[in-house]
This record gives C-alpha cells, structure tokens and sequence, in this order.
C-alpha cells in the first residue's frame, strides 16, 4: 500500500521548475564537484568540468541554496522557483577555514552559521567521523558551552550553559525525543552514528520548540534521502568498523541507500559492546555497555512536492557501578527501548509559500533491574508520545518566517516491583510565528508563542496521590538583531523567553530514588519555570581565521529544585528533600578561535565558564561545570593518487576545580588531559577507504570530572586507543 501511494505521488502533475547555473573561482575559472544544494526540499547537486550545474522537477517556493567546495567559503543564496527555469551564478572565494555552510535549528530560513539569530555550534559529518563517542553527552561534551553530565560509559547527556535533563530538549531530525530525562540516571536515547551534522543551540529556544528549551536545543540532523531525479539509479552504501582498548569495545555499523527516479531509501544498522570501564586506579566493576540500533526511510519527491516516512530503533543495556564501600556486589542494570516514526509531508501552496505537515510517535520504554537476574523488573517506565507539526513557512513583504500549530500527547505508564511516579497523560497545544528580515547590513528576527499544556494524573495508593488534573500555560518571544560590521564580521544581540512545564516526577513524586540516593517528594502546585536570556557576541569568519567570543545572562523564574529537609526516611535511611521553586541566575560566556598560519595548519583554542545562583537560597546552584580551556594543533596533508588526505591532530583541555559549590555537592581537583589523533584516506579505484586512529587520554591521566556521577567513588576512564575503519561502496 505504502509503494502504491508513493509511485501514485512521484507523477502527479504539478508545475516545476529547473535551478541552473556556473560556479566559479575569484579568477573566473569554473570549479568542479562544487556541491550546490537547494535546502529546504533536500535537493543537490553538483558542478561538471565547466562548472555548470542544474536542479530540476523543483516545487514553486522561495528556497535557500548553499554552494560549498573544500577550500572556499561558503555562499549561501535565496531564490524563487516558478514554472520557468532560474539562471543563478556565484563565484566563490578561497578559505583555508573549513566554514559550515548552514544550519536549518535555529530558524525556520536555513541560514549561515555567522547569520544565525542565536548562538549555534554546528558538528560536521568530519568532525563526527573522529569524534564520535558512545552517547550524546560525551560526543558532544567538548564543544563551547557544553558538557557531558555522566553515569558510566552509557548515559551521558548535553549540559548546555549549566542546563540540563529537562531544561535541554533533543530532537531527532527535528523531531522531539522523550528520553524520560528527568531521571538523573537517564539518557537521550538517540543515536549519532549515521547523522550528517548535529546543531546546537546555546540558549532558550521555545519559540519554535515550545516546553523544555529552556538551556537549548541538540538536534542530531539526519541525511538527506538521495533521489535520481534526471539521473541513472543507483545504490551505494558504507561499511564501518572500530575497537577501543579501554573497554575491549568493538562496533560496527552498515549503511545502504539509493533511489530511481524521485524515489528514494535508506536503511542502516549500528552495533556496540563494551566491558567494564577501565580507570588508572582498577576496573570499575559492572560498568558495562551494550547498544543495538537501526533504521530506515523511504521517500518520494517531484514537482508537487515530497512526502517521507522514517523509523528509528535503539535497544541498550546499560549497567550502573555503584560505590564498593556501599554495595561491593551490585549487579544492576537498565534495560531501554526506544522506537520512532515520523512522517513528513512538503507541499507547495501559492507563490512561494510552502506547507510542511510532520507526524511523530515514539516508544520509550525503560527497566530497571537489581541483579543480573531479569526476571522480576525493579522498576518499569514506559512513555509514548504523539508529535504533530503543521507549519507555513511564507514571505510577507520583506518579512520571511513561519506561523505553525503544534500538538503533543504524552501517556506515562509505570509497572514493576517499585513505585516512583504515578500514571499520567498529559496534552499540548502551542501556536506560534517566527519571522527574519534584511535591511542592509541589519538582519532582524522576532518571533512569539503560546503554549497550553494539561495533565490528568491517575490516583495512586502507594504514593498517596490522588486523581487530578493540572494546567499550564504560557507566552514566549524573543528578539533579535545582527550587524555586519564587515564582510567577515558580525554581531549579534538577542534577547529569548523560554519555559518548561513540571514534569510528572517533580510534581508527584513521594519515596526512594535510587539514581539519586535519596527519599523525593514532590509538589502538586509547581509552576512553569521561565526565563528571560539575553546574548550578545561577536563573530568573525575570515579566510584564515574564524572566531566567536560572547557573554550570556539567563534569569530563571521559578526554578525547580529539591531541597533538603534535614529529615530522615526511617525506612530507607536516606535524607528526605522536597522539591521547591525559587530564582536563580545564569552568567557565563564562551569563546573559541582557529586559526591557520599556513594552508596545512590549524591551530585552536577555545574556553567557557557559567556561574549559577540560587538567588532564593543565596547560594550556587548544583552541577555547574567549572572553567575550561581547550586547545589544539592539526595538521592536513592532501596527498595524490591513491594516498588522497592524512592528518594529525593533538588537542587538550585543562579544567579548572570548581570553587563554588552547592553545600551538598563535592568537587574533585581540577586536571588536564591530552588527546592524539591521526588518520588517511586511501582511494582505490571507486572506492574509499578511511582509517582514524584516536587516542583519548593520551597520558592515562587519573582524573574525575566534576560533571561525573561516580565522582566521589571513582575516577575517569583511562586511556582509551580508538581504531576505526570506514569503506564506501
């Protein structure tokens, strides 16, 4: 049935239209293999020997095309497409700095990273070849501004700007994942292995993504589906393969995609298994990982349009060490599942307006064991949520922006031996306008929101709650301007008002928490947090150097914390807190810079630092990481024939000890580590063959990062040698 609608949409009658051209260098010369790519219908297409290229079967619409070729900046274009072809020609200038050419997160108008209204870090599918790690936190954990808050080797999650769990909102390809991040032992359960680039935003984003971006956004950005549109079919695909000494970790993964005509698919398998973490001090004891995951994504696209379904499957075990001196035997583990759908529909409306309809359903289900044995569940959290998007994005005079309606159903279900929190269902409706415009060298952006959330809860015996219904709502904007000051050189001003709904744990909670070893209650009559974020940074991206330095202030109203009560649960033995409300603060900055003094050489260097007030208490807020510098030196060689690129790369960062600390949290001594890498890539015929070599924790330095949760039982990893091998077919 699925095939039949899909070949039924690729030959409707529609009216399209060709995008053509010449890409050429500053002297005039055409450029070969430029890849020229028409954004937001996920087109491409590349340059032939003179430097011609052309885009056809495209929807009427106003669209972004981004020109990219290693060794030249970037150019980033906007064009209307009717029925009659379009002629547009760019010449491209020469950039030692590699430059992404674009990002789609943090505005509905695909734009330049240096032209994004907030600040973006963008991980490129290079950078994610040699940098990818078992879970977000950590593969995104040296970034500016953000850090890994980790439990062992599988649960690692963003922390951006001091936020995290449910203050930080993780999309799959736009879509939102409910991880049940409001556990302190919980992860994102999202995948990084096949992903073309993750974006991030470092500040409020509710605007457009509604509850919990509140710190920022992480969006793992899937690949495009391939379409043969005006070209011959074709299949192609990867095989990759790694190990990793410090676990005795293999992994592997295989990707396979192709298309005839406009049709498209992809499908992709990813597997890794580690023993037990090693430290410079022993074996950390039941730090076990595993993580099986899959996917796949058939679509079609024409002149009318394109429609597009997914899915998405990730199954982990995960074991947790606990301190020896308390529990020498434990064995736990957790057991998560993560299925997801999504389905995205594109339709050309008048003009060069276009309607994007996108549908989501996820399945998150985690247990949680005491022992090896998995016969009877500790405890089991099962969360399905529905996602609904309905966007137009249009243009109104000089004005060009999004108005969309979103819908959002999560239904929670507990089972097991334990009790934690109790069945719910909770409803959102949000309805919101994002627009941008140029004026010269100004470029504006203003949007605003309003959200409605309701959540019937199931009365509970055990956990002495009753049936009952909650609501909230709330109003979101933000404000923004940049100003090129130069070709290369902009700042950017913006002011945001993000919010995050209670979540279900923090309201009604009542009994033992095991991540976080103690007695929780909640508290029915939380309210929304709010902030109110300010940024303001200077950007600079030249041909030799690219450089970002900015401050942040984020007033957080209405913080939801749990306080200590100084009372003891007789049953558990464990302090009892109650969680509370009250303000708190955010100030920090970020910079970093790279620079080439010669075409083979990168030299980096980059640092961040939040401070946290609990302005209610007078005193620092929890898990606020301390200052950190980073630093590195890269070398790029190209080679000819079959030897065709190799690198080596020496990096480090140096953290300092956090000083000032909330008076239940503990801070180990400040430390420094070294990373080596090195790799080629070996062209044989049609085929590609690379080889990268990292080495984390270069001298087996004993470390524990104030961000880890074994930190007062257990250091670091030590070193780990990372082999890694990646052929195209």
């Amino acid at each position: 049935m699925l095939s039949l609608l899909l070949t039924a949409l690729a030959v409707l009658p529609a009216d399209a239209g060709t995008l053509r051209g010449r890409v050429t260098g500053p002297a005039g010369e055409p450029l070969t293999d430029a890849r020229v790519e028409v954004v937001e219908v996920h087109r491409h297409g590349t340059t032939d020997a003179a430097g011609r290229y052309a885009v056809g079967n495209l929807p009427a619409g106003l669209y972004t095309v981004s020109f990219s070729l290693v060794g030249f900046r970037p150019v980033v274009r906007r064009v209307t497409i009717s029925d009659a072809d379009v002629t547009l020609d760019v010449t491209l200038t020469r950039s030692v700095v590699e430059i992404e050419a674009l990002q789609v997160t943090a505005s509905p108008i695909a734009t330049s990273v240096v032209m994004a209204p907030q600040p973006m870090t963008v991980v490129d599918s290079g950078a994610l070849r040699t940098g990818q790690r078992p879970t977000l936190g950590e593969t995104l954990g040296s970034l500016p501004g953000l850090r890994n808050w980790s439990t062992g080797a599988g649960i690692g999650k963003p922390l951006i700007r001091g936020l995290g769990s449910n203050r930080v909102l993780v999309l799959a390809d736009g879509q939102r994942v409910d991880g049940q991040q409001w556990g302190d032992e919980h992860g994102p359960n999202i995948g990084t292995e096949d992903a073309e680039r993750i974006e991030v935003i470092r500040g409020p984003a509710s605007v457009l993504y509604g509850s919990d971006a509140l710190g920022g956004v992480v969006n793992v950005v899937a690949p495009a589906l391939p379409d043969a549109i005006d070209r011959r079919g074709f299949v192609r695909g990867q095989l990759a393969a790694g190990y990793g000494s410090n676990r005795s970790a293999p992994e592997g993964g295989v990707r396979l995609e192709g298309a005839r005509g406009s049709l498209g698919f992809r499908g992709a398998f990813n597997g890794l298994r580690s023993n037990d973490i090693q430290t410079p001090a022993g074996i950390l004891a039941n730090s076990g990982y595993e993580m099986y995951g899959g996917s796949g994504a058939v679509g079609v696209r024409g002149g009318w349009g394109s429609v597009a379904i997914e899915y998405a499957g990730r199954s982990e075990r995960v074991e947790i060490h606990e301190d020896p001196e308390e529990a020498p035997d434990f064995t736990g583990f957790q057991r998560i599942a993560d299925d997801r759908v999504k389905t995205t529909l594109n339709l050309p409306v008048s003009g060069t307006s276009r309607m994007e309809v996108i549908g989501g359903w996820e399945r998150n289900n985690r247990r949680e064991f005491e022992a090896a044995d998995e016969s009877e569940v500790g405890l089991g959290l099962l969360s399905t949520t529905l996602t609904g998007n309905l966007h137009l994005h249009h243009v109104v005079g000089p004005f060009r922006g999004i108005a969309g309606m979103s819908a959002l159903r999560n239904e929670f279900e507990k089972y097991g031996e334990e009790t934690l929190i109790p069945n719910s269902t909770a409803n959102n409706l949000g309805a919101y306008f994002f627009e941008q415009a140029e004026a010269g060298r100004w470029h504006f952006s203003f949007g605003v929101r309003y959200d409605y959330r309701k959540l019937d809860v199931e009365g509970d015996d055990e956990l002495e709650v009753e049936a009952q219904t909650r609501d909230w709502s709330s109003l979101t904007g933000n404000l923004g301007a940049l100003f090129r000051l130069s070709e290369p050189v902009a700042m950017v001003l913006n002011v945001g008002r993000g919010y995050r709904a209670p979540s279900t744990f923090e309201l009604f909670s009542n009994g033992v928490h095991e991540g976080t070893v103690r007695f929780e209650r909640g508290e029915p009559t939380l309210r929304n947090e709010t902030s109110l974020n300010t940024d303001l940074a200077l950007r600079v991206q030249a041909g030799r150097v690219t450089a970002e330095i900015g401050g942040f202030h984020n007033r957080i109203t209405d913080y939801i914390y749990p306080d200590p009560t100084g009372l003891t649960d007789p049953e558990s033995g464990y302090q009892i807190y109650d969680f509370t409300q009250g303000d708190a603060t955010l100030t920090g900055f970020e910079a970093s810079a790279e620079v080439h003094p010669v075409d083979a050489v990168h030299l980096r260097v980059g640092g961040d630092y939040v401070r946290g007030q609990n302005t209610r208490l007078d005193q620092p807020l929890p898990f606020m990481p301390p200052f950190r510098l980073s630093y590195g030196i890269r070398w790029e060689g190209k080679g000819t024939g079959v030897l065709a690129a190799a690198y080596l790369d020496l990096g480090g960062e140096t953290n300092s000890e956090q000083s000032r600390l909330d008076p239940e949290d503990f801070a180990p001594p400040g430390y420094t580590l070294l990373h080596l890498g090195a790799g080629t890539t070996i062209q044989l015929g049609g085929t590609s063959l690379g080889v990268d070599l990292q080495v984390r924790n270069l001298f087996d330095t004993e470390y524990a990062s104030f961000l880890s949760r074994y930190k007062l039982y257990a250091p670091d990893p030590g070193r780990n040698v990372v082999l890694k091998a990646t052929v195209g077919f």
